[in-house]
């Protein structure tokens, strides 16, 4: 008489799967991260064995249950360790930015995107020089690239990249850009920030245009007492946007900003002055004698899911 025997599909499955890890990571085919992350899952084969003798005579299709579950675990495992290391600052790279501005040119335009890290801008305290450093995580790369146009203009884009798609797990973490801006130079600004605390002090410059576009973090903007040479009647010289997080737009006493205020879902009112400045029924605010003030300027401030803040300081 014949025993028919039986066998388990999903442990060797699991088998083929571990060998082919390590003969890639031994060719060195397999990215370091993702190789690190299967080294911290291993407990994961445990309960793919457990379960699939547990399950195997209970359930139908009981090992390809363990092995859905199983997989979840490593899933869970990885997503877990990421989001626990994201929110730490690292200080193990570090990019200085020194960027010489020749005198013929007569307005930069400075361009800053940035991931999970918080940015400042304030003003330099040498003229002609756009200064600043990056300090992060080894899996960052911050560049810096300036062009000059040859017509007056400039352009600086100083971008932060992550070469690695599979960073290591003890890389992970947040950056920090500190960009110092020269007063003497009329300037447009356009930052995009993935994640992160965003401080713009632009109080001593000559602000042109500013834009902001971050996607999850608070963001705390300072206009400067400033007249742009280039504003023309009620024209928009840019928009701060936090899409997933609130905003403060601080303004000093002698400048009239008009804002466009834009709160989305969030339901919420924005805060401000109601001795400085009267919110329209189509979510302008504007300043008492807006048309008769010497700096006047007009921005959009949106925070679909935050709150907006709106300051005088002197």
């Amino acid at each position: 008489m014949k025993i028919k025997r039986r066998t388990n599909f999903v442990w060797g499955l699991a088998a083929l799967a571990v060998g082919i890890i390590v003969l890639l990571r031994a060719l060195d085919v397999l990215p370091a991260g993702l190789y690190d992350i299967a080294a911290r899952a291993w407990p994961a084969l445990l309960v793919l064995v457990g379960l699939s003798i547990l399950l195997r005579e209970r359930v139908r299709f009981g090992s390809f249950i363990a092995l859905a579950i199983s997989l979840v675990l490593v899933g869970g495992v990885a997503v877990t360790a990421f989001s626990s290391r994201i929110t730490q600052q690292r200080e193990e790279y570090r990019q200085a930015i020194n960027q010489p501005i020749a005198a013929g040119v007569n307005l930069l335009r400075v361009r800053v995107i940035t991931l999970a890290t918080s940015v400042e801008v304030v003003r330099s305290l040498d003229a002609g020089v756009v200064s600043g450093e990056f300090l992060g995580s080894t899996e960052s790369e911050v560049r810096a690239e300036f062009v000059d146009n040859g017509d007056g203009t400039a352009n600086l884009t100083v971008s932060e990249a992550q070469p690695n798609p599979f960073p290591l797990l003890e890389a992970v973490g947040r950056g920090r850009l500190v960009l110092q801006l020269p007063a003497d130079l009329p300037l447009d600004v356009d930052l995009s920030v993935r994640e992160g605390t965003v401080t713009l002090d632009m109080g001593g410059l000559a602000l042109e245009r500013l834009n902001l576009d971050l996607d999850s973090g608070n963001a705390v903007v300072t206009l400067p007492e400033y007249q742009p040479l280039g504003a023309q009647g009620n024209d928009s010289l840019g928009a701060f946007v936090a899409q997933n997080g609130d905003i403060t737009v601080r303004v000093p006493t002698a400048v009239a900003a008009r804002l466009s205020i834009n709160q989305g879902v969030s339901g919420l009112e924005p805060a401000y002055d109601r001795n400085i400045y009267i919110l329209s029924v189509e979510g302008v605010l504007e300043p008492r004698g807006f048309d008769t003030a010497t700096i006047r300027v007009n921005y959009a401030v949106i925070a679909p899911r935050g709150q907006i803040l709106i300051e005088a300081v002197e």
